[in-house]
């Protein structure tokens, strides 16, 4: 029986190799080779051959082996059906009601949408915390002015806006008209810049001719509109300027420190005749030309305490919203003279000074006369 050869001498017989090959005649390489490798060749060869046949006869019999680690899936099974109880479990939260399998339900939606419907008269309004003219028109979808001009108290003066008043609300823009004696269809429409056919076209009027006009009995005027007409206060002392007392220098100064927060002109779609300077109620207030008093106190036009000075020179200037008044109608001030405190009285919707100046009773932009800050 022919010796197996260790992986020691089979090892010395490789590198034997070379020389061997070397010496021997060409024809018996091959026949040297079969010697030296042929045992080794042989049983390895055995082995493969026996490994390829286990893997024929597995693949032919389908066999299936285990696999390591691997883990069992459960066949899945129906749930019990809930039936309602979903329903009946949701309804308390939101009003949902049972429905078909195959609809849809829709979220209740929390807000309520209101068709844009035209109102068929005129309704009434309360005013409440915090409204402005703009912002109640706005809401009924109508322009600023139909609110003035459909409110006898604010059509001069929408500063008089309080709460708790109540408001009439047109249906649509125009003016609301009460008919007094000597009224005719022509000269209300003249008055609102509109035409006679305008005024008994208007299907929430019921006059067709003067002879349906009744005294007292409100027309709704489409379109209508009327010229804004700046309210006169009546100073408390009305006698003439006094001969000795100086004429203001036409040169005037900053009445407050502060912030400005409104500017001359339109603003948030009203016509503010002045400028408001916003600081800490109890600031000083101070003249801004020399003068004379002409108001000094309590007024009910939306000013609250209310300083007018007459500087005898055609400028009047009016210092509105204060908390407290250091001077005394009739009397002479000096320019940077104390006259009150910034405050909150009045249409206020928080401390600050109401500043105007007045030439020939005409307000004019006070940025204008001020110096530069």
């Amino acid at each position: 029986m022919a010796e197996t050869p260790t992986s020691s001498s089979l090892d010395v017989k490789i590198k034997k190799l070379p020389a061997i090959l070397k010496a021997l005649p060409r024809p018996r390489v091959w026949t040297n080779l079969q010697t030296l490798f042929g045992p080794f060749l042989l049983r390895y060869a055995s082995h493969l051959a026996i490994i390829g046949l286990v893997v024929l006869t597995l693949s032919l019999s389908g066999i299936q082996l285990p696999r390591a680690d691997s883990p069992q899936l459960l066949p899945p099974t129906a749930a019990p059906s809930l039936g309602d109880r979903t329903y009946t479990a949701l309804a308390g939260r939101g009003n949902l009601l049972p429905a078909e399998r195959s609809t849809l339900v829709r979220f209740p939606v929390p807000h309520t949408t209101i068709p844009d419907r035209l109102r068929r008269g005129v309704i009434t309004y309360t005013v409440q915390s915090g409204d402005m003219v703009s912002s109640i028109a706005a809401d009924f979808g109508l322009k600023w002015t139909t609110i003035m001009w459909s409110n006898e108290h604010l059509e001069d003066n929408p500063d008089l806006l309080l709460p708790g008043q109540v408001l009439n609300i047109l249906p649509i823009d125009g003016a609301y008209h009460r008919v007094c004696d000597g009224d005719t269809l022509a000269k209300i429409a003249k008055k609102y810049e509109v035409e006679v056919e305008d005024i008994t076209g208007c299907p929430f009027n019921n006059v067709h001719s003067d002879a349906d006009l009744q005294v007292g009995v409100h027309l709704l005027v489409p379109g209508g509109r009327k010229p804004y007409v700046p309210v006169v206060f009546r100073p408390t002392y009305t006698g003439p300027f006094p001969a000795d007392a100086p004429r203001g220098t036409g040169q005037f100064i900053w009445p407050a420190q502060g912030r400005l927060t409104d500017l001359f002109g339109y603003v948030r779609n009203r016509w503010h005749t002045g400028i408001d300077i916003a600081n800490s109620q109890g600031t000083h207030v101070f003249a801004a030309d020399r003068g004379y008093v002409r108001q000094a106190g309590w007024t009910k036009m939306g000013y609250g305490v209310l300083v007018i000075i007459d500087h005898g020179n055609g400028y009047w200037t009016y210092y509105g919203h204060l908390s407290a008044v250091w001077v005394s109608a009739g009397q002479y001030v000096e320019q940077g003279q104390w006259v009150g405190n910034i405050g909150n009285t009045g249409r206020s919707t928080g401390p600050h000074l109401h500043f105007e100046i007045r030439r020939n009773k005409e307000p004019t932009d006070p940025m204008g006369l001020l110096p530069p800050r």
